[in-house]
């Protein structure tokens, strides 16, 4: 489907943020014509605790790539965006951070399939491996596991990136297992889409007095006040990142400071073209 009218951003900077999120202290920036930056800080008053947001809001038309890192090794959010040349990055999938420093997900980049779903064969371990990022001709799909296995091997779509779990589907929020990965607070990363074809990526620092970090419950209700009807969690704890024009703009906490420092290099990223 080809959308030929630039649509106008949803959180527009001289509206406030809607329902949860309205709390915070925003700032909001054009990155470029379609793309929109807002940054929020929360002095204890959302879900009772200090956070900061980063969401990035893509209108339709822009360029996404799913990247791998360097063969063999492990690179930064920043390093891979300025690597494939991207306006914006947030982190992708996870991976193994020891030997063979690889993708531990469903990996295809560019039609080539680089890594299998850990576990192989009919094995599905779990809820991380519950949805997909999809990029086809350009555009970004959040999609949802059909219960097949090995599904995501039939998804007609250049790059595809398993993660989880899903958050949101056909407008719904889905129920999630109460375990600890679900239910306690970290830096979380998420990626979801509006009806009309935007895109909203989103970071929640974490692991800090400054930012408490987000449960699964919590992130979806984020994602469901910024209109999305498809989400998807994807890798978070240290390394969740956002990078907007080569610069961090959030608080990685690998380097347990409230700064741009302490980025983790991942396995993968989402790039903005």
């Amino acid at each position: 489907m080809f959308i030929d009218l630039l649509l106008t951003p949803l959180f527009a900077s001289a509206q406030p943020m809607p329902g949860v999120l309205s709390a915070g202290k925003w700032s909001h920036e054009a990155v470029t014509e379609n793309i929109t930056l807002h940054q929020g800080a929360f002095q204890g008053n959302l879900f009772d605790a200090n956070q900061y947001l980063c969401v990035l809001e893509i209108a339709p038309g822009v360029r996404f790539d799913i990247v791998p890192s360097a063969e063999g090794a492990l690179e930064t959010t920043s390093s891979l965006a300025e690597r494939y040349g991207a306006t914006a990055a947030v982190n992708g999938s996870f991976f193994n951070m020891k030997a063979p420093y690889g993708s531990v997900c469903y990996l295809r980049v560019d039609g080539e399939e680089l890594a299998p779903n850990q576990g192989g064969g009919d094995h599905r371990p779990g809820e991380h491996w519950q949805g997909a990022v999809a990029t086809f001709r350009g555009d970004l799909y959040v999609l949802m596991s059909d219960g097949r296995p090995l599904w995501e091997k039939d998804i007609q779509a250049e790059d595809v990136l398993t993660a989880g779990p899903s958050l949101m589907a056909a407008g719904k929020v889905l129920e999630t297992r109460k375990v600890r990965f679900n239910t306690n607070r970290h830096p979380r990363t998420a990626v979801g889409r509006r009806p009309d074809g935007t895109v909203v990526l989103v970071v929640a620092d974490g692991r800090n007095s400054s930012a408490a970090g987000l449960s699964i419950p919590e992130l979806q209700q984020v994602m469901q006040a910024l209109g999305c009807t498809e989400a998807l969690n994807l890798d978070g704890g240290g390394s969740s990142a956002m990078v907007v024009r080569g610069k961090v703009v959030n608080h990685p906490s690998d380097n347990g400071k409230f700064d741009a420092e302490g980025e983790r290099p991942v396995a993968n990223a989402i790039i903005v073209k």
